[in-house]
C-alpha cells in the first residue's frame, strides 16, 4: 500500500515537474524581457530575454530584490523598489519610457509596463511585467506596431469614402526561431533587419512599412488592388528566397497574407484574419503568398 503510494505521488510530482518546464520553455521564448515578483519584490522569476537584456543570472538573482542591482544609480534602486512595492500592494500598473544601459554598451529606449496582482487561492500579492526594447525595433527602420492604431481611421475612412482602396500585407519568416538556436540573437537582429530593408526597398512613398511584432512584419499598401498588392507580396517572397540567408547559405523564406482593408473593419480584426491566412499558407509548405 505504501509503496502504491509512493508511486502515485512519484508519478504526479513528475507530471507537475513536465507543466514547470513545458511553462519555463515557453516564457523563455517569448522575445520581450518578462519578470515576476513576490509581494516583498524579490525577483521570482525572470525569462532568458530578460537574462540577455540586463546580463542577469537567474542563479545569481533570484530572490533579491532592485536593490541589489549595482549596476544601477542607488537613488532610481530605492525609487523602483518604492514603485514595485506599491503596484505589488495596490495591485497599480506601471508604466512609462524608459532608457536602459545594455550590455553590449548602448543605450537602450524602451517602454516599461508592469502590473501588481493577487493570487486569489492564497491571497498573496505579486508583480509581473514587460520591458520593450524600442532600440531593436528601431533597429530595423521601419514602423512599430503603434503606427497602426495611429492610422487606422484614416485608412477606414478612405475605404468609406471610395476614395482609396488600401491593402495589408502580414509576413511571417518561416522557421525563424532556428536562426536565433543556431546561429545566436545578434545574427537574429541582422536578419530581421534585412528584411525590414527588403520591404522598404519594395514599398512605395506611399506605403507603410511596419514591424507588427517578433519576427513579423505588416505592410500598408495604399491607392493599390488585389493584383498588385499580391504582386508586391510575391515579389518580396522570392526575393526572400535569394538574399535571406543563413551563413550555410540556406534560405529563411516567408509567409504572407493579402487583405484588403474594408469599411467595416478595424486593425484588430484585421490583423485576425491574416493570422488565418499565414496559417493557411504554413498547411499548403510555408513560402506562399495567401490572398483573400
Amino acid at each position: 500500500m505504501i509503496q502504491q503510494q509512493d508511486e502515485q505521488l512519484r508519478a504526479e510530482l513528475e507530471r507537475l515537474q513536465a507543466r514547470y518546464d513545458f511553462l519555463l520553455a515557453a516564457v523563455d521564448n517569448l522575445p520581450n524581457p518578462i519578470f515576476m515578483k513576490d509581494e516583498g519584490a524579490k525577483f521570482f522569476f525572470f525569462n532568458k530575454a530578460y537574462s540577455e537584456f540586463f546580463n542577469m543570472k537567474r542563479s545569481e538573482y533570484i530572490g533579491k530584490t532592485v536593490l541589489d542591482l549595482d549596476y544601477l544609480p542607488h537613488e532610481d534602486r530605492e525609487r523602483f523598489q518604492s514603485e514595485d512595492l506599491k503596484a505589488i500592494r495596490q495591485l497599480d500598473v506601471i508604466s512609462y519610457d524608459a532608457t536602459f544601459t545594455a550590455p553590449d554598451g548602448e543605450d537602450h529606449p524602451t517602454y516599461y509596463w508592469s502590473r501588481g496582482f493577487e493570487d486569489t487561492k492564497n491571497g498573496k500579492h505579486g508583480l509581473v511585467g514587460e520591458i520593450v526594447d524600442l532600440y531593436k525595433e528601431r533597429k530595423t527602420n521601419v514602423y512599430n506596431r503603434s503606427v497602426l492604431w495611429d492610422k487606422e481611421n484614416e485608412l477606414i475612412e478612405s475605404a468609406e469614402s471610395g476614395s482609396a482602396n488600401s491593402y495589408l500585407v502580414l509576413f511571417d519568416l518561416d522557421n525563424f526561431g532556428r536562426v536565433n538556436e543556431e546561429c545566436g540573437h545578434l545574427k537574429g537582429d541582422e536578419m530581421l533587419a534585412q528584411f525590414a530593408g527588403l520591404l522598404r526597398m519594395e514599398c512605395r512613398s506611399t506605403d507603410l512599412p511596419v514591424r507588427y511584432g517578433g519576427d513579423e512584419f505588416i505592410l500598408v499598401l495604399n491607392n493599390t488592388d488585389s493584383k498588385e498588392a499580391e504582386e508586391i507580396a510575391d515579389r518580396i517572397r522570392k526575393r526572400c528566397e535569394r538574399e535571406l540567408l543563413m551563413p550555410n547559405g540556406e534560405a529563411i523564406t516567408v509567409s504572407a497574407g493579402v487583405t484588403s482593408i474594408g469599411e467595416s473593419d478595424n486593425i484588430d480584426n484585421i490583423s485576425a484574419q491574416l493570422q488565418k491566412f499565414l496559417a493557411e499558407s504554413k498547411e499548403q509548405g510555408r513560402n506562399k503568398v495567401i490572398t483573400m
